[in-house]
């Protein structure tokens, strides 16, 4: 496969993750959020893949399985089960500074997805954001950069829906 084939098939995935994953991230149900994460996730791996970037896609693939556990299972124990799974497998692979900001994310986002919810589960969410953007600029992708912008605008907005939801209902 050429280069420009290639490339053009990576950045489709790129934008469909893009548009899977906001229509999760703008919802105000964390049950949504995990559902469209976990295929916007498989999304990215194979994008990822066609990069030749296999430590991003090998955190994403392992981005998948978390956020599917998440809608299943919570709490410390299992947030320090995924995070010592994510450093065992991917710290043999970190080759540079760059490599450090897909394992920072996920684990930033496991602890968030595992332990948190509503808008403390967005704030880490935002913060996982942060981490896969200077990646995604690292590696030159064009759909994962514009899906990280839009993301973190989509985190901010579900936080202010579910600030003021909160808000209406402590106010009545």
């Amino acid at each position: 496969m050429d280069h420009f084939t290639r490339d053009g098939i990576a950045q489709f995935l790129g934008l469909t993750a893009f548009v899977i994953s906001l229509v999760g991230y703008t919802s105000t149900s964390d049950r949504r959020l995990k559902v469209m994460m976990t295929t916007g996730t498989v999304i990215l791996t194979v994008h990822f893949m066609f990069f030749g970037a296999w430590l991003a896609a090998l955190s994403l693939a392992m981005n998948t399985a978390r956020t599917w556990l998440s809608l299943y299972r919570k709490g410390i124990r299992w947030f320090i089960g995924v995070a010592a799974l994510q450093l065992a497998v991917s710290l043999p692979f970190i080759a540079g500074v760059r490599d450090l900001f897909p394992v920072a994310g996920s684990i930033i986002g496991s602890y968030g997805l595992l332990c948190l919810s509503g808008v403390g589960l967005r704030v880490a969410m935002l913060l996982t954001t942060g981490c896969w953007f200077v990646n995604n600029l690292l590696w030159g992708s064009v759909g994962a950069v514009l899906l990280d912008v839009l993301n973190a605008c989509a985190h901010l907005v579900a936080m202010y829906r579910i600030h003021r939801a909160t808000r209406g209902c402590n106010s009545a």
